[in-house]
Parts: C-alpha cells; sequence; structure tokens
C-alpha cells in the first residue's frame, strides 16, 4: 500500500481547493453534489448552541453557523486548511476558535460538551471510524446530534483504481474494504479515502450509542448535472446515481 500521509496531502492541496470550490458561508453546506443546509433544514435553528465540526476544511460551515447565533469550534487535521480558515472567519467578522487535530481523537474537548457535532465530506478520509464515532459520542451531550455527509457509498463501484478515474461500469465490489488511493483534481497530489457499505454505517453508529434518525440521498441540481455529466457524455449514466449520502443521529441518553 502506498504511504500517503493526507496532513502533508491536505496541506499542499489546500489553497487550489479553496480557490476552486469558493465554498460559501451563508449556509452550512454537505458537499458539492447536494443542497446546501438553508434548503434541506436538518439542524434547525442552531442559535445558542454549541457546535463541533470535524473536518471543517476552510471553515466555511463553522463560520455559517457562527453568522446563525452558534457557539463553533472547528477541528481539521491540515494547517493550511485551517490558516484558510481563521482568515476568512476574520473577514466575515465572526468568532470561531479552530484547532488542529484527528477525527479519531478529540481530547481537546471535555465529556458531554457539544449539542451538534457535524461534519461534511471529511468522514471518508478516517481510518478507524468506530474510534471516530465514539469520540463523536463521548463529546456529544445525551440527545445530542450527529449530523455528516460523505460520498454515497454506491459512487465508490465506479472508480477505477488503476485508471485513477471514473468508470461507466462498476469497477471494485461494492463489498470491498481495500482503502481507496487517486489523485486529487489536476493537482497530482495523492489522496486515501476509506469504504463502508451503508448497512456498516448504520451498524457502526448503532454502536457507538446512536440512533439513526434520517438517512438522505438527496439529488444534485439539475443544472449541475448537466454541466458535469451532459447526455452526450460517455459518462453521462453516472448522473443517475446518488453522489451524496447524509446521516442524521441522535446520541441515545446514556443509562
Amino acid at each position: 500500500m502506498t504511504p500517503i500521509d493526507l496532513r502533508a496531502a491536505w496541506n499542499q492541496i489546500a489553497a487550489s481547493y479553496q480557490q476552486r470550490h469558493a465554498i460559501p458561508t451563508d449556509s452550512a453546506h454537505y458537499g458539492p453534489w447536494a443542497p446546501p443546509e438553508n434548503q434541506l433544514r436538518l439542524l434547525g435553528d442552531v442559535k445558542g448552541l454549541r457546535i463541533l465540526e470535524v473536518g471543517c476544511g476552510g471553515g466555511q460551515c463553522s463560520i455559517a453557523f457562527a453568522k446563525q447565533g452558534a457557539i463553533a469550534v472547528g477541528v481539521d487535521l491540515s494547517d493550511a486548511q485551517l490558516e484558510h480558515a481563521r482568515k476568512l472567519a476574520t473577514q466575515e467578522g465572526v468568532e470561531v476558535k479552530f484547532i488542529q487535530g484527528t477525527a479519531e481523537d478529540l481530547s481537546a474537548f471535555n465529556d458531554q460538551e457539544w449539542d451538534i457535532v457535524f461534519s461534511a465530506y471529511a468522514f471518508q478520509y478516517v481510518a478507524d471510524m468506530p474510534r471516530c464515532l465514539s469520540e463523536c459520542a463521548r463529546v456529544l451531550r445525551p440527545q445530542g446530534r450527529l449530523v455528516f455527509s460523505l460520498d454515497h457509498p454506491f459512487r465508490d463501484c465506479f472508480f477505477d483504481q488503476e485508471e485513477d478515474d471514473v468508470t461507466l461500469y462498476p469497477a471494485r465490489s461494492y463489498f470491498d474494504h481495500t482503502p481507496m488511493t487517486w489523485t486529487f483534481n489536476d493537482t497530482g497530489v495523492w489522496m486515501r479515502s476509506y469504504h463502508h457499505t451503508i448497512g456498516e454505517w448504520i451498524d457502526m453508529l448503532n454502536q457507538a450509542g446512536f440512533r439513526l434518525l434520517r438517512l438522505l440521498e438527496p439529488s444534485p441540481p439539475q443544472e449541475m448535472l448537466d454541466e458535469i455529466w451532459p447526455y452526450d457524455d460517455p459518462l453521462s449514466s453516472l448522473r443517475h446515481i446518488p453522489p451524496t449520502i447524509i446521516f442524521v443521529a441522535v446520541l441515545e441518553v446514556r443509562q
């Protein structure tokens, strides 16, 4: 297995990533393929709530929460992403604390400290998800919510690792747990992500003490589909595959 330092990789691509995506800060997002929070309304009114964002990247979601009156803190692996986040928070005129750390180790926070743990398109990069979910459960208050999005597991089947590209037909088994290595867009920087089936995600949530409230598979906007996979594209059939999955779970009261 090719050794990949994800912290170094994200530090290397942070500037180009932020420039390329220009993620807005008016509402929390659930990834490039999904409608934002102000359309999905999964969190409700967050004013006065304490929200921990795990894998905050450039800080846009945490900043959006702060704008809405929440007390928000972001954690991310990448120093360069956090530097961008701190500058952006200053530009946006909000107070958000950003901390360097990993999703598997939230020891910077106390037990039962947060009302919501939120993550957008970060958990697929986490090697030890049971440990991550256990940490999320530890820092959440009873009946606290865990809300996270990631690449839809079914989409992983259509990635050909040898070609380092998507393919029209399944190139790997849905049940293959081999970590996926790939280059990020045109940067040439190697990344690694991890695959779990939907059933495994639900089982891991249950084992960590969560109860699943909602599971969403939102369709991308039509204009996005037409731009990415126009009907004259040989890969246009990929528009029929859900690109994003969103989990909304509640922490059961500890007995």
